[in-house]
């Protein structure tokens, strides 16, 4: 009897104390179970060890109230990793669900962590921790994910601001739409019953107290630039423009539309084979008795006229297999996705259009184009229904065919997704793309049975939003150049960005022709620093103007063309903030050129940076005198945005509902009345556009020139020193 006494009581001392359920917050662990709020329940194969929480098949679902709601709330979770790591597919931490596309969800994906604030389709915000792909197996970690409505200025009615913070360390702060409805229920360590946590679950605490806002402070660092350590020569990256429908070119004044993108050199002709649009590009018309091709390339030899015309080199796209080339086409979102019913008859006609080309433009000129198998084939079923292994022998059979009448072209596989992550949250299959490395470099050529497969370039696609920081392109670029380094004659194969632009806003909407603020200019500035540093070879274009007015993005592009052809310089940097703020520098005849830049990923919140440059030169004498010509890209100057947006608030025109903000395109942003607007203020945005340039003497000493200045956060400037003769 009095042992039973002892024992009640002491298991009711465990239940007060390792189950916390207050008003504001609800904590489980390892004694929780037996004594879970009512409308909770246990999962099969949930347990309880003396460690934390075991999840085999399922989680635990737990009633969102009163501790979580759609405009406030936490999620506060220790875990211990899985003994494999990084996983391969999907493993749930928390998920809290109302209807498809609104939901609230952590989990990690290929070990990588996310977190999701889901407010419709629309609207998909997320924020991730690409560090965590370097933890190892069985290692503890904090994941806190915390959202409320948005303080201060809100661009969303409705708008969620969410933060993630991992380990005690801030990861990034992003806005959403808020979740509509509000889910009743939520699920710790799992999603609809599967992808359950395979770790352990220390504690979990759910709660209604939001995490506080971080204060971000100015920072300050300083620069050195060397002139005597070049580095490399700079170079264009920016002149390959992606055109999804080159049928266009045959359209009058299409091809000078281009000519607005001032800097666009290349046109990169994707769909050029057919398959896209039942209307368009309709060349091949099947096989006849003998097995010849039956093909009609007069259109195809058009359009790359037009380009050719006009100034432009094509860049070939070899996609996507003909309606008529399969008995069973596959509609989807980019037009016939299916591998072609037998790989012989494409080859033929892939070499017929390539033998085409050269007999229309000679075959030195052809023969300098560059070749690419197909669109982000791993993106399934938007560009691709067929297997891995069924695109690795659709690549075999195009190389080959292409190299039967161009032996010394370029070639290479389709733009893979972005192999940080997929684009925008989209889910590939597998997520397979780097695979095509390991083919090229040691597969079975379906081909010629050998190992190995040509591949003279590889590429793929990256793009950004705004709130995203840029170590997730540090990131994609890591993951390609270790898959490269499997292979020695791969190593050194060249890089290409093949789709880029700024995609969302910073509430998770699509921009369809960028952001035209300064945030996108500095994004771009740091951006080219590591694309310099990484030797990406180009980085395709979709938009950079609108109307003819330079984006500030492109403003950029403007400066960097001013250093083409010099020699790029080391810089020493010595830093004391977070702030993504550095510089390029370069070396053109006696000029020298520094281009810096004050980056951070959140928009709203403009953080400062004070900035010591210091350039050391030889030619720099004590007591001389340098002219500096300054160009500055922030939000007064060279950005006519923010008074198109006043004006249209005069005007009484309203944003287009789910439009991003400051989108590019005129007419998605604000309509038919936007666009007027627009026109009848032109004059003044084209003077705001300007990027001026302001001279000043400078003072030099003995081998060195000192320049201090307070750089506005998303600014960006071009310092050009001359010695003043």
């Amino acid at each position: 009897m009095k042992s039973s006494l002892i024992s009640r009581f002491v298991f009711s001392l465990l239940t007060l104390s390792l189950l916390s359920v207050t008003a504001g917050e609800l904590r489980l662990d390892t004694q929780s179970l037996s004594n879970l709020p009512a409308g909770s329940k246990v999962g099969v194969g949930v347990k309880a060890t003396s460690e934390g929480l075991v999840l085999s098949k399922a989680g635990i679902t737990l009633t969102t109230a009163p501790w979580l709601s759609a405009t406030n709330g936490q999620v506060d979770i220790t875990c211990r990793l899985p003994a494999e790591w990084p996983i391969s597919g999907d493993q749930m931490l928390f998920h809290a669900q109302s209807e498809s596309h609104v939901h609230l969800t952590i989990f990690v994906r290929k070990g990588k962590l996310r977190a999701v604030y889901k407010g419709g389709i629309d609207y998909f915000s997320e924020l991730s921790c690409p560090a965590s792909q370097n933890w190892t197996s069985g290692s503890q970690h904090r994941v806190q994910f915390s959202w409320r409505k948005s303080e201060g200025v809100a661009v969303l009615p409705e708008e969620i601001e969410f933060m993630l913070r991992v380990d005690g360390q801030l990861i990034g702060i992003s806005y959403g739409h808020q979740m509509r409805p509000w889910p009743e229920t939520c699920e710790v360590g799992a999603r609809n019953r599967k992808s359950p946590w395979q770790g352990l679950l220390k504690t979990v605490v759910v709660t209604s107290e939001t995490l506080p806002l971080p204060v971000l402070t100015p920072g300050e660092r300083t620069f050195t630039v060397n002139e005597d350590q070049p580095l490399g020569e700079s170079y264009r990256f920016w002149t390959v423009a992606n055109c999804n429908g080159p049928h266009r070119f045959l359209k009058p004044g299409y091809a000078s539309r281009w000519a607005k993108s001032p800097f666009i050199k290349q046109i990169n002709a994707v769909y050029l084979l057919g398959g896209r649009y039942r209307d368009h590009n309709t060349w091949y018309q099947g096989v006849a008795p003998d097995g010849t091709i039956q093909a009609d390339f007069s259109g195809m030899i058009a359009q790359l006229k037009s380009m050719l015309d006009n100034g432009f080199t094509p860049w070939v796209v070899l996609d996507n297999t003909p309606y008529a080339m399969n008995k069973t086409p596959q509609e989807n979102t980019y037009g016939n996705t299916a591998p072609p019913d037998d790989e012989e008859i494409w080859a033929r006609y892939v070499e017929a259009a390539v033998r085409a080309m050269v007999e229309a433009f000679g075959h030195e000129k052809v023969a300098g184009w560059w070749f690419r198998v197909g669109t982000e084939p791993d993106l399934i079923p938007g560009h691709w229904t067929g297997t891995r292994e069924q695109y690795f022998e659709h690549y075999d059979h195009t190389v080959a065919a292409v190299g039967r009448v161009l032996p010394e072209a370029k070639i290479g596989p389709g733009n893979i997704l972005n192999p940080a992550g997929g684009e925008f949250g989209t889910v590939s299959r597998g997520n397979w793309g780097l695979d095509i490395i390991d083919h090229a470099g040691a597969g079975k050529n379906a081909v010629t049975g050998e190992t190995g497969t040509r591949m003279d370039w590889f590429s793929f696609s990256w793009y950004g939003r705004v709130g995203q920081p840029l170590t997730f392109f540090d990131s994609a670029v890591a993951s390609v150049r270790n898959r490269l380094k499997r292979y020695p004659r791969l190593i050194d194969t060249p890089l290409i960005v093949g789709e880029f632009t700024v995609l969302h806003d910073d509430c998770g909407r699509r921009l369809w022709s960028g952001d035209t603020t300064e945030w996108a200019a500095s994004f771009y500035a740091a951006l080219a620093d590591r694309v310099y540093r990484y030797n990406i070879l180009q980085v395709y274009e979709w938009s950079q103007t609108t109307s003819g007015l330079l984006h500030p993005r492109t403003q950029v592009i403007v400066m960097l063309d001013r250093m083409i052809g010099g020699q790029r310089l080391k810089v020493d940097v010595e830093a004391s903030s977070a702030a993504n703020c550095g510089a390029i520098a370069c070396r053109k005849g006696d000029d020298l050129f520094v281009l810096v830049y004050n980056h951070r990923p959140d928009r709203r919140r403009k953080v400062s940076e004070k900035v010591h440059l210091v350039i050391r030169d030889q030619r720099m004498k004590s007591g001389a005198e340098w002219v500096c010509a300054k160009s500055v890209i922030d939000a007064k100057h060279a950005t006519w945005a923010y008074a198109f947006a006043a004006d249209c608030r005069a005007a009484g025109v309203e944003l287009v509902p789910k439009t991003g903000q400051y989108e590019g395109n005129i007419r998605l942003l604000y309509g038919d009345p936007g666009v007027k607007v627009f026109f009848e203020n032109k004059e003044k945005y084209r003077k705001l556009a300007v990027l001026e340039e302001v001279r000043e003497r400078v003072a030099v000493d003995a081998g060195a020139c000192r320049m201090d200045f307070n750089m506005e956060g998303h600014s960006v400037y071009l310092l050009k020193l001359t010695p003043d003769s």
